[in-house]
């Protein structure tokens, strides 16, 4: 396998990624971050079942790991949770930041886990 046919793997899957985030955001309320929570959320459970269902049985290859890896980092965002919340502290309360910070964290270490324990 060279390294062109994995990087393309990363590619391809943080496009689609990329493009289904675009999508999902532009059909969710922007009142507060709830569509860079869903997307987070979801992409901590999609990773979960991927790594589950190809961790037990299945050895992960390293295309499967690029594919899901590229998908799940284009899908997902840490740069836009950064930003929103620092725009909560800016235009509500430190109170919004932190809970949308906490919340945030949480139900993505809950999908992921969750994720982990469907595929067993």
């Amino acid at each position: 396998m060279t390294d062109l046919y994995l990087h393309t793997m990363f590619a391809l899957g943080g496009g689609l990624g990329a493009a289904l985030r675009h999508w999902l955001t532009r059909r969710v309320t922007h009142d507060l971050p709830y569509s860079t929570l869903i997307v987070n959320v979801l992409g901590s459970l999609i990773l979960g079942l991927w790594i589950g269902y190809l961790g037990g049985s299945v050895e992960m290859g390293e295309d499967e790991k690029r594919l899901v890896f590229g998908f799940c980092g284009g899908f997902t965002t840490f740069s836009s949770f950064a930003y929103q919340s620092l725009q909560l502290h800016r235009e509500k309360t430190i109170v919004f930041a932190a809970g949308n910070i906490l919340v945030s964290l949480a139900l993505c270490w809950f999908a992921l886990w969750l994720g982990l324990v469907l595929t067993r």
